[in-house]
């Protein structure tokens, strides 16, 4: 008689799909707008729906020489404002008791707050960002219509080096040492490095530690610190025979404002159900981004070789 076996058919009960019971979170941007923005705190002169930010104009030159009898005659000081009207943005998340109990992942209460964090800075860089596209002095690479760009207009460094010399004639000042920010999808900055390889490559100084380089910083050319960031506007199918086109955000000092009241920040909600079996976390701010120097913040718009075209 044959032997029988005990396998795993045989304990089929006992035999079950093993799962990792650590979580992994998903793939993530990092944050880089909100480095730029001059914040106007929350301590402001009074109460208000809007916050502004004042100012002043310089005095046009004086090169005409002076009578020796004749007084010269006085001329006012102007100034200006640029408001941010501040409003209200949140999330949260609403868990039973029953999911905490049956979950056979470790730690899912800092789960769960790891991304309602994250919620909460992907949706103020994205209001960042936003702000830019809308209120940045905006051109495209060839300098016509940003629909007719075709697969061919791409990024180079000598297109960046045109908005370096039209920052630094507007007397825009750099913001990072002598260096201007560039912040590029990593399509567009792929184009960049390869046009200049055979040229100007030693021009890009490698990211070392220790250097103090801003968020999301990956390298140093032409004045300019090129910030890479996948959350970069692209208009899908913008260009001509549905190329899709990048912006391009090239920032000097003061291009970026924040009005910020109430900082963002996490929020764990009152549990109020009659058996407290519904555990409430979210994430709230109140405040808004806004381009407050139109002149310090250049957009330039390119396609990709290695986009959607």
């Amino acid at each position: 008689m044959a032997d029988a076996f005990t396998g795993t058919a045989a304990l089929a009960d006992q035999v079950k799909a093993a799962y990792d019971r650590t979580a992994f979170m998903a793939l993530r941007k990092g944050a880089v707008y909100d480095q730029f923005a001059r914040v106007k705190p929350g301590n402001v002169t009074s109460p208000g729906s809007s916050v502004s930010f004042l100012f002043w104009a310089d005095l046009s030159t004086a090169t005409a020489t002076l009578s020796e009898t004749v007084d010269v005659d006085a001329v006012a000081l102007s100034d200006s404002l640029v408001t941010i009207t501040p409003a209200e943005h949140g999330n949260a998340v609403l868990t039973t008791v029953r999911v905490k109990v049956n979950t056979f992942v470790v730690g899912f209460d800092p789960a769960v707050a790891n991304i309602v964090a994250y919620n909460m800075l992907d949706s103020l860089e994205t209001l960042a960002q936003e702000a830019l596209e809308t209120g940045a002095t905006t051109t495209t690479v060839d300098a016509g219509a940003e629909g007719s760009l075709t697969a061919a207009d791409v990024m180079t460094l000598n297109k960046l080096r045109e908005q370096v010399a039209i920052l630094r004639g507007a007397n825009v000042a750099p913001v990072a040492g002598p260096n201007y920010a560039v912040i590029t999808h990593p399509d567009v900055l792929y184009d960049v490095m390869v046009a200049s390889a055979s040229t100007d490559w030693a021009a890009f100084q490698q990211r070392q530690d220790g250097q103090g380089w801003l968020a999301g910083e990956v390298s140093r050319a032409a004045g300019l610190s090129f910030i890479e960031s996948s959350r970069g506007a692209i208009n899908v199918n913008g260009g001509s025979s549905n190329v899709d086109t990048y912006s391009t955000y090239i920032l000097g000092q003061d291009a970026l404002g924040k009005a910020e009241p109430i900082p963002g920040h996490i929020v764990v909600g009152p549990v109020t159900d009659h058996l407290m079996r519904f555990a409430p976390i979210g994430w709230h701010a109140y405040l808004a981004y806004a381009t407050i120097r139109s002149g310090a913040a250049r957009n330039l718009i390119a396609a990709s070789s290695i986009g959607t075209n």
